[in-house]
């Protein structure tokens, strides 16, 4: 299959490519900057090309339809974000831009295309912000309640994917994947960052942990899953659709913490520190995920401790 990703030198881009590289599928990437992280270039450029096209920028539209003429793809996967909720409460009109203008000058260069592959718009489960104790787990009829720029504008071009697909007839889906996480992941990220922390403390480099609300519970999946469940929704899914991609149960990040106690060997001392606490957090938020099972057959495969020991094995290795 010919594939196009967006995003694609980020966290979740690099996983994907790894994952539709073993599928057999031929793959060109669009990036802002048209670099790979420096760490992962060499094995990166044996399998996707990578395009230099910034989305948010109205003007890459023309340039955007000519490439989709020109390589014909068959599949577009949209991840370019600005993917920080907390970071978007610093830059609202920034992450509006990325991830609302983004999508629409993306829709609009496959509409003005001579082809009209299936495009994969990926969103995210916080776009539900805090539901009511009955509506968890969340359904995908739930309605968004967004309680950040992030989640705000990640809801807006949901509503923008629907539109092009009942409007104007593109092959759109929506992916809306709960927390994940998996190697490589930066350390902004939750479990990374208790990962990174626990590996700092068994090299002897800290002595306790900071930490935020331990007692938020999330719906974590590992993101060798999330991009399996990509592949299968771009093959499987129905056309205009919402899907949930997470484990389906929650995971509460004391219990996140006890299980890097268990892989490091370390009691982990921690403290709460108060930079660390959100104005506006979410105690729980957990997936229905029965829609993607019965349509697709995907679930989460990779247990969360198989995750947890991947994050720590990253950060120790950088001190042996």
């Amino acid at each position: 299959m010919r594939v196009l990703i967006t995003g694609i030198t980020g966290f979740v881009g690099r996983h994907l490519v790894e994952h539709l590289a073993e599928a057999g599928d031929v793959i060109i990437g669009l990036s802002q900057h048209g670099q790979w992280p420096a760490e992962w270039k060499l094995k990166m450029e044996r399998v996707a090309r990578l395009e230099k096209i910034d989305l948010a920028d109205a003007d890459s539209t023309e340039t955007l339809t000519e490439l989709i003429d020109r390589k014909q793809p068959e599949a577009i996967y949209h991840l370019a974000a600005q993917s920080n909720p907390q970071a978007s409460m610093d830059d609202p009109r920034g992450s509006w831009v990325v991830n609302l203008g983004g999508t629409l000058n993306l829709l609009e260069a496959v509409r003005e295309s001579s082809v009209n592959p299936r495009v994969l718009v990926v969103s995210s489960g916080v776009v539900y912000g805090n539901p009511s104790a009955e509506n968890i787990p969340v359904r995908e009829d739930c309605p968004p309640r967004p309680i950040n720029p992030y989640s705000a504008s990640k809801a807006g071009a949901d509503m923008l994917a629907i539109q092009y697909h009942l409007g104007y007839g593109l092959n759109t889906l929506i992916a809306r994947p709960f927390n994940h996480a998996g190697p490589g992941q930066s350390a902004r990220y939750v479990l990374a960052n208790l990962a990174m922390q626990a590996a700092e403390i068994s090299a002897g480099v800290k002595q306790e942990m900071q930490t935020g609300n331990l007692e938020i519970t999330r719906d974590f999946t590992d993101v060798r899953d999330i991009v399996r469940g990509y592949r299968i929704l771009l093959e499987k899914g129905r056309l205009g659709e919402i899907y949930h991609l997470g484990r389906g149960e929650g995971t509460k990040l004391a219990g996140a913490l006890q299980a890097l106690r268990d892989i490091s060997g370390h009691a982990l001392p921690q403290m709460v520190d108060p930079a660390r606490l959100r104005g506006v957090d979410l105690p729980l938020l957990v997936a229905d995920v029965s829609k993607i099972r019965n349509d697709t057959g995907w679930s989460a495969q990779i247990p969360i401790e198989t995750t947890m020991q991947d994050l720590f094995d990253g950060f120790r290795a950088k001190y042996n």
